[in-house]
């Protein structure tokens, strides 16, 4: 079994963050996707589960230590760099190619150290630039299928970005927010999962500064 561990936070990329960003300031008040986003968080219905039993509100080494428990059960690793945690999905008897998948995924935390949301990256294990089959374009529904499993609820929607062409898949149940960035890199898709109390409060306070 290997060392898990973890390098200092301050240098752990947050994929998340700027997009997520971008999102806020690119909807509109009456877009469909604010409009989501209203129903949604009227409902006044809380969903704080995340990966492996972990939960928006944690403490980080909550986190860390849930990590290390995991990783010495065999279930996951190191990420590249010790800067996420590795985990290899179980392959599905009804997956459309029978090519594992590895998840690389790390907790956000606010200042406070509390996890407001997790970064996810997605490839598949077998990739390789030549192989068609296993590009990033082709990941997408795979990934919106499992996301769709893991978390119940509404559907994802398209988001688009204000001057550009692109979009964002978009997944909204309660509170807690799932969001697949466009498409940027050949190999990974990258996502994020986020916990909307702690994003609109953080809004409000900057929209107040």
């Amino acid at each position: 079994m290997k060392k898990f561990f973890f390098m200092n936070s301050k240098i752990i990329t947050r994929i998340g963050i700027p997009f997520i960003c971008l999102l806020i300031l690119s909807c509109s008040s009456g877009s469909e996707y604010s409009k989501l986003i209203e129903r949604e968080m009227s409902t006044g219905i809380i969903h704080d589960s995340l990966l492996f039993d972990m939960k928006f509100g944690q403490h980080r080494m909550e986190f860390l230590s849930a990590c290390w428990q995991l990783n010495q059960q065999g279930l996951v690793s190191n990420g590249p760099g010790n800067k996420t945690v590795k985990y290899k999905l179980p392959l599905s008897a009804d997956a459309p190619l029978k090519s594992e998948i590895t998840l690389l995924f790390f907790g956000d935390f606010n200042d406070d150290k509390i996890m407001t949301g997790m970064d996810l990256e997605f490839f598949y294990s077998a990739w390789s630039i030549w192989n068609k089959k296993l590009q990033t374009d082709k990941l997408v529904p795979v990934v919106m299928d499992t996301l769709k499993k893991w978390y119940p609820g509404n559907d994802f929607i398209k988001v688009p970005l204000e001057k550009d062409s692109t979009h964002l898949l978009v997944k909204v149940d309660g509170n807690r927010r799932i969001v697949i960035r466009p498409i940027d890199d050949d190999r990974i898709l990258k996502a994020k999962i986020d916990d909307l109390r702690y994003v609109l409060d953080g809004k409000k306070k900057n929209d107040v500064d």
